[in-house]
């Protein structure tokens, strides 16, 4: 990486990286899914970590992480394409809830093995501890910004 040789410091070399390593994530996921984005495919898939749950616009905005307008873009091209149904909140209209259908379902069975592989392939050269560490840091780095947001994000 060009960034390495130039003698930045790794705070802006990470920075950089976890860029670079999001839009080669989307690009490889855009290609390894034939019906859904990747995108589409990070919704039903906290979807799916929610349970049986049936998640507000709101509440599926928060656990993806990103705007209330973006998630409601996936979540109406998933329901164009039959992998979640939107139904009203019965105790206040104006909430939209959101449920996975059995497509979603046949989806995630069809592409069981393949995820499988894909997980091995990326996290093939990792130890566990290597793995918990990482997972420590991205999840610190998650609850910093989701401070920084309120300093630097309005609604």
């Amino acid at each position: 990486m060009v960034l390495q040789d130039q003698g930045i410091e790794n705070k802006y070399i990470i920075f950089a990286l976890i860029f670079m390593l999001s839009n080669k994530l989307q690009t490889i996921g855009d290609s390894f899914f034939e019906e859904i984005s990747t995108k589409q495919w990070f919704v039903l898939l906290v979807l799916n970590i929610m349970g049986d749950s049936t998640p507000t616009l709101n509440e599926l905005s928060a656990a993806v992480g990103s705007s209330h307008q973006n998630v409601k873009q996936l979540v109406l091209k998933l329901e164009q394409k039959g992998y979640v149904e939107l139904s009203k909140d019965e105790e206040d209209g104006r909430r939209l809830r959101i449920k996975p259908t059995p497509k979603s379902a046949e989806f995630n069975k069809a592409y069981e093995k393949r995820n499988e592989e894909f997980m091995g392939k990326l996290f093939y050269n990792f130890i566990d501890a290597d793995l918990i560490i990482t997972k420590n840091v991205m999840s610190t780095m998650r609850d910093i910004l989701e401070g920084m947001e309120k300093d630097y994000v309005s609604e």
